[in-house]
């Protein structure tokens, strides 16, 4: 059987399909939204409820994120074999739980969820599509992720001169 190759060049069989992407709901239950995003690319507006940065965790090898992102199989399994990931997700689903029971006790039927790496492409999409699959009881999940699809691009980042000043770099 062929697979298609999505604009990315990525077979269906490379990428996992989450299906807390669309945003026809079909029940009355409050609901998460969680979104990955790029640190380098400013932060999530409105300030998200929860806020999670991950670029303290392993970057995959450029071997394994070379021409993927945190959509793809090969980069999710990667990441979540490492313990210390694992242990993150584990922890961000506990803030996530301690949240709901916050909201349920005030009224509230959304929470909001932002998770950044430092392009937004590899850790916290991988991580973002792993919380769409976890099940929270009584409450939708939508998956949402900003900075996925962007090119990267090298206007605006901050390089450190030789005297180890910080430079604004506005060129190419």
């Amino acid at each position: 059987m062929p697979t298609s190759e999505n604009e990315e060049g990525y077979s269906s069989d490379e990428l996992f399909t989450n299906t807390n992407h669309s945003s026809n709901l079909e029940n009355d239950l409050p609901t998460i939204f969680i979104t990955s995003f790029g640190h380098r690319r400013g932060p999530l507006v409105p300030t998200p409820d929860i806020s999670v940065d991950l670029r303290t965790l392993p970057n995959p090898p450029k071997n394994v994120r070379t021409g993927q992102t945190g959509l793809s199989k090969v980069l999710r399994e990667w990441l979540f074999s490492d313990d210390q990931v694992q242990r993150r997700f584990d922890g961000i689903c506990t803030l996530i739980q301690d949240r709901i029971r916050t909201a349920q006790a005030n009224g509230v039927h959304e929470i909001t969820v932002g998770v950044c790496c430092e392009l937004g492409k590899h850790r916290s999409v991988a991580v973002v599509e792993q919380l769409g699959e976890t099940r929270f009881k009584g409450w939708n999940v939508m998956v949402n992720h900003r900075d996925v699809h962007l090119k990267r691009s090298n206007h605006g980042r901050i390089k450190l001169d030789a005297g180890r000043h910080a430079k604004h770099d506005d060129s190419g």
